[in-house]
């Protein structure tokens, strides 16, 4: 426990304090009167351990502060003080726990029935204070050596006696006090005033060395049923006001209890400037599912001890305010970047599980006015909410800008109301293609504001607002229902309905109950679950177990659920075989977000690939380039959506461009599709077919060859970049794939299969003629290799390659 040091003079005027005084004692001022800057007194403190008329001698003494509920031990000397002159040295420091919970208990007179000042160098005792009721007492003051043998004679019970006189040695007392850890006690019967025998405790304590050096120790004496009475009211007033005042889980000051403090804090020290500092743990719900709640209450535990050990160290408070929110009020400048962050590199958090969980921390001046506390600390959570997500800046002090955005949002809310009801919000459309064919397989709905001054307004310009105050859910749900109401709208009116997909937000769970609102909707406009398809983002899906059981219900009635901006988050290509949804969302700005754009790509083709063995659909987000949509064709990614196809449109935009013939795959993204070729499967360990596989590149096919026909068992991605097909479409010929080519060159495809079964290891080649999939003449290369024979057919794998262009220029 840190010492605290300060001078004054003979005049009781301060001379000199440490930083530790000044932590302990924040008003304190040289000049100033100690009994009034220190206790706020009107004159000398009566236990003033120091006395003019001491000599300057050093004294050690105990004193108990009511204001701070604290013993301190005392030691004070006569010094000249340089240029001052006689003064008095004060040095303090808190006493132990252990000593503080004994002079608690005997800070209270009906806890002890007497008490006796003994001087041991003196040899002499004074009675202090006895309750001449109860017990037949001594000579108020004498020699102490003769006191044992009398009180045994005549005041202790026979069978006590030997124990007594041995508890009562002088020659080791001291020893056996220092042993015990600085307090000695036992128990004996003592003679009562009535006549009877009570048992009576008697507690020996070092508690001071006089004016001249002396060890003086002082008894306290007890009716042991009446110390067990008392101790036990004790507890329980200290148990009853710790469950009114503390939070048991973190032992600080719960939410009324800290904003009291606080308030009696800056009302004590007008003089002091303080600040409140608000703490939140970045995804504290995350944490808990990750880890446990035992784990998570550890965390909460840690930072309640790091929190009451700067309370302590610079005279604050600190409080739990519930769940995983924090606050504490300090002299003005006690938070400083380089302090947090040497506490955050403290344990817990230095380990890697809390990588991703550090706290948030938001810090206010706090003002003069009467709610001065309590809108400091609003003002501290909303410069907390600034770092949340930026983790190179882990603290932010609030700024009077803040609090504007913060008058605007609210003016903003009472419009966004009027504008519900007065319908003002409106549906866009983005459609969401297939990246070969250009056709449209599905919509999102997207809204937009038209305000009646400002025009069009985007979404980025109210939704965070909404979603940080609460209110999102009631635009979720007008959104909702619009996008229901149009998709009745177009079947009335005998347009044949493509999907729709709205989001729904993480709030929209604790605010409204989504699966039956979501149900009751398609219910209201009789419309087929799979036409509404429902986005969910992934870290609402890996942070909140409410929301993995709202997908889970909604898939079972019948609804789509696409992952919205899937790995961008949390996820890891792992998660993939836990999740419960049907489509997936990457966003194509992955590859602008980082500097290493080969491992971005490398990461979406994984993504693409594993969901792709999982019979995921997989929408790609943002597509804005020739390029972008050519990587994803190259990766199989099959469906995107971005400005290379459409910008979002109007109602009337959309039903005009849904007018057009072709515009639409009606099929959708559900559809089947032609099968991967799985390499492992068929090269079955054969040497052979791994020589074969392993010096292709290109397109690639698997073909099951008949007597009078091929058709098409598996491709891979080069096979759709060298025939201009895609899946689906390909899927619905595969079996009459035969039919793409010509008649007239069908015979020599037909023979070249023939020849690559007569000549396994080096296999046939040639060009031929095909029809593309949109009925344009192509020419293909393709090199065929026999792999086996099965009941009625061969199985063939052969490389293929558009040799259009080559066949065009070699005839020029």
């Amino acid at each position: 426990m840190q010492r605290h040091t300060y001078v004054i003079d003979h005049d009781y005027r301060i001379v000199y304090f440490d930083e530790a005084a000044k932590r302990l004692f924040p008003s304190a001022q040289e000049g100033g009167l100690c009994y009034k800057l220190f206790r706020n007194a009107g004159k000398p403190c009566e236990d003033c351990p120091w006395n003019p008329d001491q000599p300057d001698l050093a004294v050690q003494t105990l004193i108990f502060s009511p204001e701070r509920d604290q013993w301190y031990e005392i030691t004070h000397l006569e010094v000249n003080w340089f240029e001052r002159g006689p003064c008095v040295l004060f040095s303090g420091k808190p006493i132990d726990d252990q000593s503080r919970g004994l002079f608690a208990m005997l800070g209270e007179p009906p806890s002890y029935d007497a008490l006796f000042e003994l001087n041991l160098t003196d040899d002499t005792y004074r009675m202090l204070y006895s309750d001449s009721s109860k017990y037949n007492t001594t000579a108020p003051a004498g020699k102490l050596e003769p006191l044992p043998a009398e009180s045994v004679n005549r005041r202790v019970h026979p069978d006590d006696r030997l124990v007594f006189q041995e508890f009562w040695s002088f020659a080791t007392l001291l020893d056996r006090i220092e042993q015990a850890g600085g307090v000695l006690r036992n128990e004996f019967r003592r003679l009562l005033s009535t006549g009877e025998w009570g048992w009576t405790a008697q507690t020996v304590v070092p508690v001071k060395r006089g004016e001249r050096g002396e060890t003086v120790v002082m008894c306290f004496v007890s009716d042991v049923k009446a110390e067990e009475g008392s101790r036990k009211n004790l507890a329980e007033r200290v148990r009853i006001r710790q469950l009114r005042e503390r939070d048991p889980l973190t032992d600080l000051y719960n939410a009324s209890t800290f904003f009291a403090k606080a308030k009696a804090l800056v009302e004590k020290h007008p003089a002091q400037d303080y600040e409140i500092a608000y703490l939140d743990i970045e995804h504290f719900k995350l944490y808990n599912e990750w880890h446990g709640h035992e784990a998570g209450d550890a965390i909460l535990r840690a930072i309640a001890d790091w929190l009451a050990l700067i309370a302590q160290e610079f005279d604050g408070v600190a409080g739990h305010l519930g769940s995983d929110d924090f606050t504490i009020a300090l002299p003005l400048g006690s938070v400083t970047e380089e302090n947090i962050e040497t506490q955050l590199k403290r344990p817990p958090f230095d380990s890697e599980e809390t990588i991703g969980f550090q706290p948030a921390i938001g810090v206010c001046h706090i003002g003069d006015n009467d709610n001065a506390v309590n809108l400091a600390c609003d003002h501290a959570m909303i410069a907390m909410t600034a770092v949340k997500g930026t983790y190179a800046q882990r603290v932010a002090w609030y700024e009077k800008s803040m609090a504007e955005e913060l008058e605007s949002e609210a003016k903003t809310l009472l419009e966004v109301k009027e504008a519900l009801k007065n319908r003002e919000f409106v549906l866009h459309w983005q459609p969401q293609c297939s990246t070969r064919t250009d056709r449209i397989v599905g919509l999102e709905a997207l809204v937009r504001w038209q305000h009646p001054e400002r025009g069009l307004v985007m979404p980025g310009a109210f939704i965070p607002m909404l979603e940080r105050n609460g209110f999102i859910a009631s635009l979720d749900l007008y959104v909702w229902d619009e996008a229901c109401r149009h998709l009745r709208s177009w079947i009335d009116c005998g347009v044949k309905p493509i999907p729709v997909s709205v989001n729904i937000s993480r709030a929209d769970l604790y605010a409204i109950d989504v699966v039956e609102a979501l149900e009751s909707l398609v219910q209201r406009y009789h419309l087929d679950h799979g036409l509404l398809e429902l986005e969910i983002t992934e870290s609402a899906y890996a942070e909140d177990e409410k929301m993995a059981t709202a997908v889970n219900r909604l898939r079972e009635l019948g609804f789509t659920i696409l992952m919205d901006d899937f790995g961008s988050g949390y996820s890891s290509l792992n998660m993939l075989k836990d999740i419960t949804v049907d489509v997936l969302k990457i966003d194509m700005r992955f590859l602008s977000r980082s500097d290493d754009s080969r491992r971005s790509k490398g990461i979406l083709e994984a993504i693409v690939s594993m969901a792709r063995l999982m019979d995921l659909r997989v929408i790609a987000e943002g597509a804005e380039t020739k390029e972008q949509v050519e990587f994803l064709q190259n990766i199989g990614c099959d469906y995107a959506q971005g400005y290379y196809f459409y910008r979002p449109m109007s109602t009337e935009a959309l039903e005009e461009l849904l007018a057009q013939d072709g515009i639409v795959d009606y099929r959708g993204l559900f559809s089947p599709r032609m099968e991967a070729i799985d390499v492992n499967a068929l090269m079955k360990g054969d040497e052979t077919s791994r020589a074969v596989i392993e010096n292709l590149i290109g397109g690639l096919a698997v073909y099951a060859v008949y007597s009078d026909r091929f058709e098409l068992m598996q491709v891979n991605n080069g096979y759709y970049r060298a025939t201009g097909c895609n899946s689906v479409d390909l899927h619905e010929r595969q079996y009459l794939i035969s039919k793409q080519v010509p008649a007239e060159d069908l015979p020599f495809v037909l023979n070249l299969f023939d020849q690559a079964e007569l000549h396994p290891g080096v296999g046939a080649e040639g060009t031929f003629r095909r029809y593309r999939l949109s009925g344009e003449l192509m020419w293909m290369r393709m090199k065929i290799f026999f792999l086996r024979r099965e009941q009625d057919h061969s199985i063939f794998l052969a490389s293929v390659a558009d040799a259009t262009e080559l066949r065009a220029s070699a005839h020029k």
